[in-house]
């Protein structure tokens, strides 16, 4: 029984740590999957027709605003950006828009995904990345509130 009483402690903190290491996993398992990287290889540009504008949430890969577009024969989801960062433009897409687009075509969860580095409608052209295709909006400050 002494023994028992003396591994106690030590019992419970294995426990208490077996519970904290799954718990970890758990939050792990549950993380956002890695985002594509842009390839200056692979880079188009293209005009197409927008058919759908969607916000993907916060918390998911690739959060932000995606515009899904018609070229020629071609359907292809355009990441734009975070929605923070293309609402201070103080540009809005909308479904029948004509929009010319340049970025890295890439393959995303089994589907063709272009990651913008330009869009542009009518005279205004939102540059999204820089040359080398890093997402300008990492220097991007939220604008204060009020």
């Amino acid at each position: 029984m002494k023994n028992l009483e003396k591994l106690a402690p030590a019992l419970l903190m294995s426990v208490v740590l077996g519970l904290a290491f799954s718990a970890t996993v758990s939050a792990a398992d549950k993380a956002t999957p890695p985002e594509p990287r842009y390839d200056k290889a692979t880079v188009v540009h293209f005009s197409a027709t927008v058919t759908a504008v969607r916000e993907v949430p916060k918390g998911l890969a690739l959060d932000g605003l995606h515009l899904t577009v018609q070229s020629g024969l071609e359907t292809l989801d355009v990441y734009v950006g975070p929605t923070e960062f293309v609402k201070v433009f103080d540009v809005t897409f909308k479904k029948g828009d004509s929009i010319d687009v340049k970025g890295s075509k890439v393959k995303f969860e089994g589907a063709t995904l272009v990651l913008a580095s330009e869009v542009s409608m009518g005279n205004v052209t939102l540059l999204l990345r820089d040359k080398e295709g890093a997402p300008l909006w990492k220097y991007f400050i939220k604008p204060p509130v009020g």
